[in-house]
């Protein structure tokens, strides 16, 4: 069949080159940081006739080394916050704390499930607070590294395994609770 419509054959197989050699044009970068995704569109140039060596590219694909250097990147301007606010404000204290996080979901809570906190604080969406150890009352402020924009949050909560210096963050949804993972912070907190 395609001996006899050979002008078809040839128009396909021109307009797959075409569409191939325009997709060639364009090198598209993706990189995530944070959670967004940036989308980087660069059309390749002529080599000048004199080309110095070109520097890579600081524009990568989203591995996990890349994607960790971001969170570690971020994490230490939050912590240089916390410094700096202990240093403003004497009634604050820095507390090293494994800090991971929870939502108010049957797997996160078991039975305790029901949307009302230790302290009878009924969650609302929105709602940012902490689950603490027994040795943090109810009201105690604390300011978490990269959970509510750095800004003070209350104890509300309590967990069967937090103990110690050990502190969950509440979120709503438990996809967010999961990517937040198991970090450890150096937390500021101010006793009611």
């Amino acid at each position: 069949m395609l001996a006899s419509k050979p002008g078809k054959a040839h128009v396909s197989i021109g307009a797959l080159l075409g569409v191939f050699l325009l997709a060639g044009a364009f090198c598209l970068t993706l990189a995530m940081a944070d959670g967004a995704i940036y989308l980087r569109t660069m059309m390749p140039v002529e080599p000048a006739a004199e080309a110095l060596p070109q520097e890579p590219d600081t524009a990568q694909t989203a591995d996990a080394d890349t994607e960790q250097w971001l969170i570690d990147l971020l994490y230490q301007d939050d912590q240089d916050l916390v410094y700096q606010t202990v240093q403003d404000d004497p009634h604050w204290h820095v507390v090293r704390m494994r800090v991971t996080a929870y939502c108010a979901c049957a797997i996160c809570c078991g039975k305790w499930s029901d949307g009302i906190t230790a302290c009878n604080h009924r969650i609302r969406p929105g709602d940012t607070f902490v689950a603490s150890d027994p040795m943090y009352r109810f009201g105690t402020e604390m300011i978490v590294p990269g959970y509510n924009q750095n800004q003070p949050v209350e104890v509300k909560d309590r967990g069967r395994v937090i103990k110690g210096n050990r502190l969950d963050v509440f979120f709503d949804s438990h996809e967010t609770a999961k990517k937040w993972g198991t970090r450890h912070l150096d937390v500021l907190v101010r006793e009611k």
